[in-house]
């Protein structure tokens, strides 16, 4: 863009526009870089003011500690504060490890009558965040107890596998001198000696978790292990987009009927034979980033095929502020805090999965289940609520019960689950629909978040010397969301109806010739680029 002196000052005489002293040199400057960046742009250029394209996100409610069952309240302290994290990272990953641990070890029955409705308590569950916001490292600290009884479970098969080998050994002797036996004596006419009895019994590897693992060996490692598995993913949102991807649909319907832990589920192969699974259940946990997430939900709530519930299932979703600042914290783990969640963990693992422990409210916490179920799918089924915050509320209804059921095992309930675990549930609800409004909310169509990422680029002085730019300046740069020409198209589309850029009179479009031209609002400065 060329300045002239008369931009500045307006029509006046030759000898008038040149500074004559220093400050008017300043002035010069000054109003030079005004005009540059998009500032005080004279009102009757027929530019509208640029609008902005960043929507605020919802506010979502403050974890209170208050909210975890009194056993883990000091690990969930102790883990934010040294780590530096919110509250909710590691709260979020206490209880899903509490369910991982549980899954269909104990179960309860909602309603006092209807026992046709059973509620498995596993859940799954996510932690959206920045980049280097650390959710993988609070994740790995708070799972450490279960990985341990994992190690253990582990080492005590190779042990029983070991023993069970010298054993197969022996008794193959002992047949080969059975056969022998029992061939002489065939020939000679004697008495058949009786075939040595085995109660040889190949041990069975316990597992508790797993991080990367087929769909097909899961399935096998359900059959052997009743209670569920804890699947633990660091990338969450690169595993529910892969089940997009053509050849993995079979892996997606295996999930999504392995979520309410109920299940049954058969794979029928002609080298496998047939592999059946009574009760399915699957704890899932991992994080991922808010444009990841954006990204996917962009094409997840589109209607088709892709919009099945499976992200409604993440009925443990936060999405918490970033903290406003770091304090260096150097300390030791409050060992107490885990060895005390530690227990709790292996006195659940402990429990039978073959006779599911069968709980019910208390009668206190039965009214309350009463009064707060009809509220919520009152408020599910409300016309000003989109169709995905009503198909996330809806799951709720097994939420509530299976954290109620939770909270219970973890303070050392087995009889009923009393009135304050089921208060607390209720109260959980609350701060998780807060996180499950800003999660829909971030949903931007493809062509916004090119929009937005353009805009950027256009505030910070792209092509602003030139003032135009074509379609091909934008996508043949590889920037991600503008890296094809309908992709740049529709960016322009939304940049154009935001104020930002107008196509100029006469552009080519001629196919094979993408050369349409866009003119930049000169009002376009730095200070909208929304940061």
């Amino acid at each position: 863009m060329k300045l002239h002196a008369r931009d500045v000052f307006g029509e006046q005489s030759e000898q008038s526009q040149v500074p004559s002293t220093l400050e008017d040199m300043e002035k010069l400057v000054s109003e030079c870089d005004r005009i540059v960046s998009g500032q005080d742009a004279p009102k009757d250029d027929g530019w509208p003011e640029p609008e902005p394209l960043q929507d605020a996100l919802p506010d979502v409610a403050q974890f209170d500690l208050e909210l975890m069952p009194a056993s883990f309240r000091p690990l969930v302290k102790d883990v934010a504060e040294r780590m530096q994290v919110p509250l909710d990272f590691p709260a979020v990953a206490a209880i899903a490890t509490l369910a991982g641990v549980t899954n269909r070890r104990a179960l309860i029955q909602p309603k006092r009558n209807d026992d046709s409705w059973i509620v498995v308590p596993n859940l799954w569950c996510g932690i959206v965040a920045l980049p280097g916001m650390l959710k993988s490292p609070v994740i790995a600290a708070v799972t450490k107890p279960a990985r341990a009884i994992e190690s253990e479970w582990r080492e005590a098969y190779a042990g029983e596998e070991q023993a069970y080998n010298v054993a197969l050994e022996l008794q193959e002797e002992e047949e080969k001198a059975w056969r022998a036996q029992y061939q002489t004596a065939a020939k000679k006419g004697r008495a058949r000696p009786a075939k040595p009895v085995s109660s040889l019994v190949a041990p069975m590897p316990r597992r508790l978790l797993t991080s990367d693992a087929t769909f097909e060996s899961l399935h096998s490692i359900l059959r052997e292990n009743p209670a569920g598995l804890f699947v633990l993913r660091d990338e969450l949102i690169g595993l529910l987009a892969g089940w997009e991807r053509q050849g993995r649909e079979q892996e997606r319907a295996f999930y999504l009927e392995c979520w309410n832990g109920d299940s049954a589920h058969t794979i029928d192969r002609i080298a496998r034979g047939s592999v059946h699974v009574p009760h399915a259940c699957i704890t899932l946990l991992g994080g991922t980033q808010p444009a990841k997430l954006r990204s996917y939900l962009a094409d997840a709530l589109r209607d088709g095929p892709s919009n099945d519930g499976l992200i409604q299932r993440f009925q443990l979703l936060v999405w918490p502020d970033a903290p406003a600042g770091r304090e260096y914290i150097d300390r030791k783990p409050d060992a107490d805090a885990l060895d005390y969640a530690e227990r709790v963990y292996r006195r659940i693992a402990a429990m039978d999965a073959a006779n599911p422990m069968r709980l019910q409210f208390d009668n206190p916490a039965q009214a309350l289940f009463e009064q707060w179920l009809p509220d919520l799918e009152r408020r599910s089924l409300d016309g000003e609520v989109s169709p995905s915050m009503q198909a996330h509320l809806a799951k709720y209804r097994s939420l509530m019960p299976s954290l109620a059921l939770l909270f219970a095992l973890a303070d050392g309930h087995r009889d009923c689950v009393p009135l304050s675990q089921a208060r607390l549930a209720c109260d959980w609800c609350d701060y998780l629909e807060t996180h499950a409004r800003r999660v829909y909310a971030s949903q931007v169509r493809p062509e916004r978040q090119g929009a937005i990422a353009l805009s950027k680029r256009l505030a910070k002085g792209w092509k602003r010397e030139e003032g135009v730019f074509t379609v091909r300046d934008v996508y043949r740069n590889g920037w991600h969301m503008l890296d094809s020409p309908d992709a740049a198209r529709g960016a322009l589309l939304v940049l154009t109806e935001y104020g930002w850029v107008r196509e100029e009179a006469g552009s080519d479009k001629s196919p094979g010739r993408p050369s349409e031209t866009y003119r930049i609002n000169p009002r376009v400065g730095r200070k909208h680029a929304g940061e």
